[in-house]
């Protein structure tokens, strides 16, 4: 009678009895058993591992389609939007923006002043009957435009009241977003300060000190520049042109500006959404980390050095209780300061643009006023 083999029994492993042939079934046996284990335990961890990749992929799609939803709801409102400011600045140029603008002021249109870059440009504000022997003040404007659009000959109505005034005025066009986003708008000013500098001799100005100015989108740049000019921790962030890195602010005309850009999207001031993404290069401000979201407000950097300012509010824009934060900020830190608060119907947001309007007469007797104590 053949012995019958129990193969799951470990102690026929090294059971001397065991014939040759005996041992070597048994050690096929096991064999098998450890390579379906292996087997097992390896088409688990491929589960494992293709559900993780799965859940990840998921998790990935997820969010490139939230992105993608995101991008694409942000490119349908940024044409909507740019649309409706190309069709006002268009408006403006044929009606408000531009009455009123002086008679006796010559224009130079789209002098570029970065080589490398033809978009940029500025336009030359100066009396007709200007005395070139004698060095003129400068004015440096920023125009507005919720940093997507805006351009320098829709703002003549005020660039050339001030150039009567005998300041040599050089009105910038610093680029639009998202294309130009942060901070790419601050360093082209500073290209343009550089491109003044260069050209002092032959304008005969004077570039020691000069004035900045702008409404809205260009007021925020503004203060920038005179943060910039006066707070060297601030100085060091940006890749500043070195021949106007240092350049002095006698003082700055701020119209309605954005100071703290997080705090502006709580506004409710309409489109403020995409503007300040779009300043972002297409990132919402409040997806960008706390030093950025510092470093695109210029209030966050605000010292008793900063330049002397005249500030417009008016009491009908939504973006009023920025430029009140913006003065308490300078009234706390001692800034020489004047702020004139519009009432009435008319009192919107960059009203001091439009030369028609009566608190606009009063706005600009206000700023020659600060520039002639200067």
């Amino acid at each position: 009678m053949k012995r019958k083999i129990d193969y799951t029994g470990k102690k026929f492993l090294t059971n001397k009895n065991m014939t040759e042939s005996e041992k070597r079934r048994l050690f096929d046996f096991k064999h098998v058993q450890l390579e379906l284990r292996r087997k097992e335990l390896e088409n688990k961890i491929a589960r494992e591992e293709f559900e993780a990749k799965l859940q990840s992929n998921t998790r990935k799609m997820v969010k490139r389609a939230k992105r993608a939803a995101k991008r694409a709801a942000y490119d349908v409102k940024y044409a909507y939007v740019f649309g409706g400011h190309v069709k006002n600045e268009l408006v403006g140029l044929l009606t408000i923006f531009n009455a009123n603008k002086s008679r006796k002021v010559r224009t130079t249109r789209f002098v570029h002043y970065d080589e490398n870059d033809k978009r940029m440009y500025l336009n030359i504000y100066e009396r007709k009957d200007r005395d070139k022997s004698k060095k003129a003040k400068v004015f440096v404007y920023i125009h507005g435009g919720g940093w997507i659009g805006g351009y320098p000959g829709t703002r003549e109505g005020f660039t050339t009241r001030v150039a009567e005034k005998g300041f040599f005025v050089a009105s910038i066009y610093y680029g639009e977003a998202p294309m130009y986003s942060h901070p790419k708008m601050i360093e082209n000013v500073y290209k343009a300060f550089a491109w003044l500098k260069d050209h002092a001799e032959e304008y005969n100005i004077d570039m020691d000190e000069i004035y900045v100015g702008g409404e809205s989108a260009g007021a925020h740049l503004s203060a920038m520049a005179g943060a910039i000019s006066t707070n060297p921790e601030y100085n060091a962030l940006f890749d500043l042109d070195e021949r106007s890195r240092h350049q002095k602010i006698k003082g700055l005309v701020l119209n309605c500006g954005v100071y703290d850009m997080e705090k502006a999207t709580t506004t409710g001031f309409k489109n403020i959404g995409i503007y300040t993404q779009s300043y972002c290069g297409g990132v919402e401000v409040k997806d960008l980390d706390d030093d950025m979201k510092k470093q695109i407000s210029p209030i966050y950097w605000v010292t008793k050095d900063f330049p002397p300012t005249f500030a417009i509010s008016g009491e009908n824009d939504k973006l009023a209780v920025l430029t009140f934060d913006f003065v308490k900020k300078l009234y706390d830190c001692g800034v020489s300061l004047e702020h004139y608060h519009a009432e009435g119907r008319y009192a919107v947001h960059a009203f001091a643009v439009v030369q028609a309007l009566r608190i606009t007469k009063i706005a600009m007797a206000g700023i020659f006023d600060f520039l002639s104590r200067f």
